[in-house]
């Protein structure tokens, strides 16, 4: 297990602990008895069926085998880089760069999943991803190293929760105030660390004039609430900054 500082644009590091070989190989076996579950309940459904030949291969295929085959792809894309055996562990995969990794990151992952399967030829293919975790600093497997990511545990020291970070490399995010760029990361992270004051002691007094100020610097009219333009502002300034 080991620590991963990831630099952001804000010149704070995340720290992230990564998951170490034994949670993710146990994350494994969950994920590999869900897919047993799942096939033995389609094996039976299909089979009180009594469907002709070629008709009961196709359904397999298309119900059994491809979901199973999907199975990581899928999840870990609606799942926030989770399936279903790495959210009981309390792992997820990340980028690199600390952000949810995008659909092509997934699909790397997905494909060399694929090739590093146990059940390769000779059986010989399973002990490449846990080689590669062995040898990598990161506990990465080859699909990580590949697709730019890590597997981490959800609970990092330093939470994003506690910066100015926002990922908004997944949303369709317009943003509203371009002359947040003149405010420094300094600025930012007063404006921060005032907001979550003022949120624990309820002053809305205190919001109210954090937000007067920044527009009162900036040359901003607006007719947004206090708390929702502050927001935005955070919401903005990582948009301009990670773009």
């Amino acid at each position: 297990m080991a620590n991963v500082k990831i630099p952001t644009s804000f010149n704070i590091e995340l720290e992230f602990e990564t998951a170490n070989i034994l949670v993710r190989f146990l994350a494994w076996i969950i994920d590999l008895l869900i897919r047993i579950a799942f096939g033995i309940a389609i094996y039976v459904t299909f089979s009180r069926m009594h469907l002709a030949g070629n008709t009961a291969t196709v359904m397999y295929i298309l119900f059994c085998a491809l979901p199973i085959s999907l199975y990581y792809l899928l999840f870990e894309i609606t799942m926030n880089g989770q399936s279903p055996g790495k959210m009981m562990l309390g792992i997820k995969v990340r980028s690199l760069n600390g952000s949810k990794p995008s659909i092509s990151q997934h699909l790397i992952r997905w494909l060399f999943r694929l090739l590093e399967a146990p059940w390769g030829i000779f059986f010989l293919n399973g002990a490449v991803p846990i080689i590669t975790m062995i040898r990598s600093r990161y506990d990465q497997r080859l699909g990580d190293v590949v697709a730019g990511t890590i597997v981490v545990n959800t609970k990092n020291k330093t939470s994003i929760q506690d910066t100015i970070y926002r990922d908004m490399s997944s949303l369709n995010y317009e943003p509203h105030f371009p002359q947040i760029l003149r405010l420094s990361d300094r600025d930012m992270n007063k404006i921060k660390t005032l907001m979550d004051q003022a949120i624990k002691s309820g002053n809305q007094d205190l919001i109210a004039r954090v937000a007067e100020r920044v527009k009162e610097v900036l040359g901003i009219e607006t007719e947004m609430g206090h708390f929702q333009f502050l927001e935005t502002v955070l919401n903005d300034y990582n948009y301009y900054t990670t773009r």
